[in-house]
């Protein structure tokens, strides 16, 4: 301590200046945003037009929440700082539509970002996207999120609630056409192991997390990636009327419903394989590939518990 001073003092007065730092940057930050009745005078006069000229007018607004707000900024990072508006967005009808019918179509939830300028006025910007399979142009808030376990983090998709929808129609007689027509031995490994595929998957519209991606692929004879169907537990999407998310059906169109039939439907598969192929064959093959595959989870599993386990011992 510094003499003549009190016990105590330094830590007082470093505790002061601590303070007095964060009071500095609370100071800041909020200097930075804009205050509440600009928000609400520059948000409530927005507009928004999309590539198709569909225009959206801002209905009501509120800061993105921090949760909905990490999900989107792991794919766009423009999100991930400044001030973020979810504004719920009427759709203009079209001006030949008859006057009789409701102004309004319906309503999307438009990210707005609130940037400030030099001349320290704040600009209000949409974020627009691109549906990476209709191209058409949409906000982030309408594609849909899905994760592949209920301990799984949500993930965001590339695509609209639409879209997934007529792959849904379509991906069980793929799943089923690629495990009884496959002349690939690894491919068909693997395709066993998994079992019977009842959920939507798409390697491109619901990618796999990089860590588990060596799980759902293989090499077939000619060294060529072959990709096996990774389905997902869950499918959700905002649903900017209820202020809510809105849970979307991820069972296959096609595959069968309730414990029983599948194991009915998969029995029948087995017993089909083994017709073509041989019974000793596809037996071994199966259980080469559940071996293999739970080898693998199970190096997941540990690899994602190492980091905490080192914590602890040093803790």
């Amino acid at each position: 301590a510094t003499r003549g001073s009190q016990p105590g003092t330094t830590t007082q007065s470093a505790s002061m200046r601590k303070r007095k730092r964060d009071e500095g940057v609370s100071a800041k930050t909020q200097d930075s945003q804009a205050p509440s009745e600009i928000v609400r005078r520059l948000l409530s006069s927005f507009e928004i037009e999309n590539d198709d000229g569909e225009l959206f007018r801002v209905v009501s607004h509120e800061p993105l929440p921090q949760d909905r707000r990490s999900i989107y900024a792991k794919r766009f990072p423009e999100l991930q700082s400044g001030e973020v508006f979810a504004c719920k967005c009427s759709v203009q009808a079209d001006d030949d539509e008859d006057a009789e019918e409701d102004k309004y179509k319906g309503f999307v939830e438009h990210l707005v970002i609130l940037t400030r300028t030099q001349e320290e006025k704040f600009v209000p910007r949409a974020f627009l996207t691109e549906d990476k399979i209709s191209y058409e142009q949409v906000s982030p808030s309408q594609l849909v999120e899905y994760r592949f376990s209920e301990d799984d983090k949500w993930h965001l998709s590339v695509s609209t609630r639409e879209c997934l929808e007529s792959f849904r129609r379509s991906k069980f007689g793929s799943w089923k056409q690629q495990l009884l027509k496959t002349t690939c031995k690894a491919t068909l490994r693997s395709l066993l192991a998994l079992g019977p595929i009842t959920r939507l998957y798409d390697r491109y519209a619901l990618p796999t997390p990089e860590d588990e991606l060596h799980l759902y692929e293989t090499k077939d004879e000619n060294g060529k990636t072959v990709h096996i169907p990774h389905p997902v537990s869950g499918l959700r999407v905002w649903d900017p009327e209820a202020s809510s998310y809105a849970v979307i059906q991820a069972h296959l169109d096609g595959a069968p419903e309730g414990k029983e039939a599948v194991s009915e439907f998969w029995d029948k598969t087995l017993n089909e394989l083994r017709e073509a192929h041989g019974r000793e064959f596809i037996d071994n093959l199966l259980e080469e590939g559940l071996k293999k595959l739970n080898a693998a989870r199970a190096r997941i599993v540990a690899s994602e518990r190492r980091p905490a386990k080192k914590q602890a011992t040093s803790s």
